[in-house]
């Protein structure tokens, strides 16, 4: 399993950010997306961190809050972390991502890289689905966790093919 901002420096070193309209909104509806197929076909999925059910649907708070300076634009540069020992900030590597694991990322994308933003959030707020349940429930109680368990994602998409995402 990889840290998310791994997968979105993949992708931004592979799509065109701007052509792909890759705002910090689509990157993590794509994400969720990404890790949706994955878990079809691997226990854990590809992507470590969890996601939450926010107002707009699920979100990776890393991914988040290493975009937020972009806003609404398409992302400019890659997610950075902070190297401790030199002080700097630098780019989150993915050149560890094993060769199987990026088809699986690269035919997820383009299954969901076609949307626009707005169907991409539709579709991850379908009622009865992960996002909903969860969102729901934390609205009835703020005390429960916004956490989208991967199992309520693996539940909802196993084996499901709907004719409106691939094309």
């Amino acid at each position: 399993m990889y840290e998310a901002r791994k997968i979105c420096n993949f992708l931004l070193a592979n799509f065109d950010a701007v052509e792909f309209d890759l705002t910090n909104l689509r990157m993590n509806k794509l994400l969720f997306f990404i890790q949706a197929g994955a878990l079809r076909q691997m226990p854990e999925g590809l992507i470590r961190n969890h996601f939450e059910a926010w107002q707009f649907g699920p979100v990776i708070k890393p991914v988040f809050d290493a975009f937020k300076i972009h806003r609404e634009s398409p992302i400019t540069g890659p997610a950075q972390f902070l190297d401790y020992a030199s002080g700097q900030r630098i780019p989150v590597p993915f050149d560890d991502i094993r060769e199987e694991h990026r088809k699986i990322v690269v035919r997820e994308f383009r299954s969901y890289s076609h949307f626009t933003t707005g169907q991409l959030v539709s579709l991850s707020h379908e009622t009865n689905g992960p996002w909903d349940i969860v969102y729901r429930a934390h609205l009835a109680d703020p005390t429960l966790s916004p956490r989208i368990p991967n199992q309520l994602i693996r539940e909802h998409f196993a084996g499901e093919r709907k004719s409106t995402v691939r094309h």
